[in-house]
């Protein structure tokens, strides 16, 4: 199963895109990007139809204080400002921006911590755009639908201190496993990150990957393997220092012979990405961006395979199973 709204990858600022679906209650708003470090503010809007401002989020860095401001714009008249002397973004530093819709508020967490609340002054259903504007890059926006595929959410480690994200936190692992065949969203987890898949990987039609390269990455690695043998059946291992993908299979701690051979490297730092993987009866299909990018033959059976194992240098926004 596929996203409802596929994932909005590095963006142009100003920034607007429709809404598919509208807000509904338990929608949610997931932007990833960086504050300017020279910023003096921006501002993120859920707007109407009739162009009206329904929920106006907007961090000020120049003002005496700093100051996120929320308001509503009605007929180009703008209402009570609401404003929350505490900070949670910072200049030249990676964020994660959560709007979760309620059916009485908005409820907005940055970086995993909840941070306010905004409650509705026009109706949910007006809604129909997402725009972004201000001193940010985007590196990826996302909704998430509540009538889509279960969604478990974990700490997002990897956005502190506008560093490359920590590589030595411990593994997150996903809820307990549900049904074969139940798709599952784990939401941003740390690095390593490590999930059992659901029955194995011959049983699942896709496994897609939301994350983001930081800007000093060397290579980081996306395992497929066997929990109890530690096989690797797929290693995909992008590696910025070379400007190679290189896969390979490992078989008890032996490499097999690397496949590098690849029309172009997808991945760039500081760039957001989506990757699928879907399994098919002869080999894996791999696309990064939507662009088919390599098959890889099996090597061990997909039946052995029940573990999503992913390390090193990269950011995760999203990964559905």
């Amino acid at each position: 199963m596929a996203f409802q709204q596929p994932p909005i990858l590095n963006p142009s600022i100003p920034f607007s895109a429709a809404i598919s679906g509208g807000l509904s209650e338990g929608k949610m708003v997931v932007i990833q990007g960086q504050v300017q470090p020279w910023a003096k503010s921006f501002a993120v809007n859920l707007r109407c139809g009739n162009r009206d401002i329904a929920f106006h989020f907007n961090p000020r860095f120049h003002e005496s204080r700093l100051v996120v401001v929320c308001n509503t714009e009605q007929g180009q008249r703008w209402g009570t400002e609401e404003r929350t002397y505490h900070m949670p973004f910072n200049l030249g530093v990676y964020f994660e921006l959560i709007i979760n819709v309620k059916g009485h508020c908005y409820q907005v967490s940055v970086n995993g911590q909840h941070f306010l609340e905004y409650r509705h002054r026009l109706p949910l259903h007006t809604i129909q755009t997402l725009d972004i504007k201000g001193d940010v890059t985007v590196s990826c926006v996302r909704f998430t639908d509540p009538s889509g595929p279960q969604v478990h959410a974990a700490p997002n480690y990897g956005f502190h201190s506008g560093t490359i994200p920590s590589m030595f936190a411990q593994p997150v692992f996903g809820a307990p496993a549900p049904r074969p065949n139940t798709p599952m969203v784990v939401t941003n987890p740390a690095v390593p990150f490590q999930v059992a898949i659901p029955g194995n990987v011959s049983r699942s039609r896709k496994i897609t990957i939301v994350g983001n390269v930081p800007f000093r990455a060397k290579r980081f690695h996306i395992n497929l393997k066997n929990s109890l043998t530690s096989n690797i059946a797929l290693h995909i291992n992008p590696r910025l220092d070379e400007g190679a993908l290189v896969r390979n299979t490992q078989t008890h701690g032996v490499w097999g012979s690397e496949e590098r051979h690849i029309s172009m490297q997808p991945f760039s730092r500081g760039q957001a990405f989506q990757m699928e993987i879907m399994h098919t009866r002869s080999c894996y299909q791999v696309s990064v961006n939507g662009l088919h990018m390599f098959d890889y033959v099996h090597r061990i059976p997909a039946n052995q395979v029940d573990q999503l194992e992913i390390g090193g240098d990269v950011t995760l926004s999203c990964v559905q199973y």
